[in-house]
């Protein structure tokens, strides 16, 4: 570059000294072309300094800065903050809720989780919790933030002390055990938004009532299994399946309406609900999986004639002794496998009375 513009203050010297001798005329020429000759020494000395992004040119030397700014940031960072620990992740502006930090916590009745962190000027919003965070722990109340997007497994699990607890509508995931074994658990609030329940979530908890919103698609296994308190369930609309297991050994449910949408219903959904009584099945449900009704309290019944297959002991019930069903089911070897057997309302003793509790339409 040194040489370049030695080249070029010796060609204007030149110029200076012939301008005298030539006409203005000429000299304006000759200016014009040391102007070209100049554009054409720095662009050939200048480096390319653009690249394409997309439709637009960026400069290298921006996304270097960037890069360096990116750079500068440690991949995750550890803090705690009033006992309770995070880990941070500057890049990624999120962080994720780690749990206690030492035995301390245990004189601490209300966790309040924080919605953001900061590294330096960096800000961090805590997007979810990790496994285990605070489970066995003693608080009281726990407060979850509105930026919390997923709950880890178990990560609030047999905290005896809960009593109530609301998940925001930011929640998209609640994943398995996150909430089981709190005994003492008996308000939960849902807000529109989750998704998806995994397996065993709420089991165990003394949840009185439940209302699952219309948000959630997925609603796994034994979900609510061996919430002995539980007495009224709204589920959402849209789901396809009641899962395995789903409401297994809830004995205070009385009464069961299965949503429109679903097609199946799994096995031992509702086993060992001692307290059902009342059952609604949708037009469009087709399959009824073994034991999905066993040991209720079940008295009448409807099958809907969408269904094309009901599994062993489907409605292995004692107190039942009248069932309305499909034609297709009239066969008393089929009946003998899907209902008790042993239920003289059910099974008359003749061959007159064979099927006296069933109607077939």
């Amino acid at each position: 570059m040194k040489h370049n513009k030695m080249i070029i203050a010796a060609v204007a010297a030149c110029i200076v000294l012939s301008s005298a001798t030539i006409g203005a005329q000429s000299w304006k020429r000759s200016l014009g072309k040391l102007k070209q000759g100049v554009e054409q020494v720095t662009r050939q000395s200048k480096p390319n300094t653009t690249r394409q992004s997309g439709d637009v040119q960026v400069p290298e030397w921006h996304e270097e800065r960037a890069q360096k700014r990116t750079s500068g940031l440690p991949a995750a960072v550890d803090t705690v903050i009033e006992h309770l620990r995070y880990r941070l992740y500057p890049n990624d502006r999120n962080a994720v809720f780690m749990g206690v930090d030492d035995f301390l916590f245990q004189e601490t009745e209300t966790v309040e989780i924080l919605s953001h962190v900061k590294y330096g000027s960096v800000r961090c919003a805590v997007t979810r919790t990790d496994q285990d965070a605070l489970k066995g722990e003693t608080a009281h109340t726990l407060v979850i933030p509105t930026t919390l997007k997923e709950i880890g497994p178990y990560a609030f699990a047999y905290m005896q002390n809960l009593k109530r607890v609301v998940i925001p509508s930011s929640v998209r995931t609640i994943k398995r055990g996150a909430f089981a074994g709190c005994t003492n658990l008996s308000s939960i609030t849902i807000e529109p938004g989750v998704r998806l329940i995994e397996g065993t979530s709420f089991a165990g908890t003394g949840i009185t009532s439940i209302t699952i919103p219309n948000t959630v698609k997925d609603l796994q296994t034994y979900v609510f299994e061996d919430c002995k308190k539980l007495k009224t369930v709204k589920l959402p609309d849209g789901i396809k399946k009641i899962g395995e297991c789903l409401f297994m050994g809830c004995e205070s449910l009385t009464s069961v309406v299965v949503p429109p949408t679903v097609t199946e219903i799994g096995e031992r959904a509702y086993y060992d609900c001692k307290s059902l009584s009342s059952v609604t099945l949708p037009e469009g449900l087709v399959k009824i999986c073994d034991s999905a009704f066993s040991d209720t309290s079940l008295t009448s019944l409807v099958i809907p004639s969408t269904v094309m297959e009901m599994g062993t002991w489907a409605f292995f019930c004692h107190k039942l002794a009248k069932v309305t069903l499909p034609a297709r089911f009239n066969d008393p070897m089929v009946l003998v496998d899907v209902f008790d057997n042993s239920s003289t309302k059910l099974f008359g003793t003749s061959e007159a009375t064979l099927l006296q509790g069933f109607t077939f339409k």
